[in-house]
């Protein structure tokens, strides 16, 4: 795939209803996984691993 352009947008957000206790006081794409991962660091992680930069 030599010469092809790719835009990648990822697009984050929402009321974050069903995870009250964590979205209190953070975006839900901001919310942690784990302890260590953000939500949004999982398609960030898919599109880099994709070569979509």
């Amino acid at each position: 795939m030599v010469g092809k352009k790719v835009l990648g947008i990822i697009l984050g957000g929402g009321q974050g209803s069903r995870l009250h206790p964590l979205t209190e006081t953070r975006s839900k794409p901001a919310v942690p996984i784990a302890g260590k991962y953000r939500l949004v660091d999982i398609p960030i992680s898919n599109c880099i691993n994709s070569d979509i930069r």
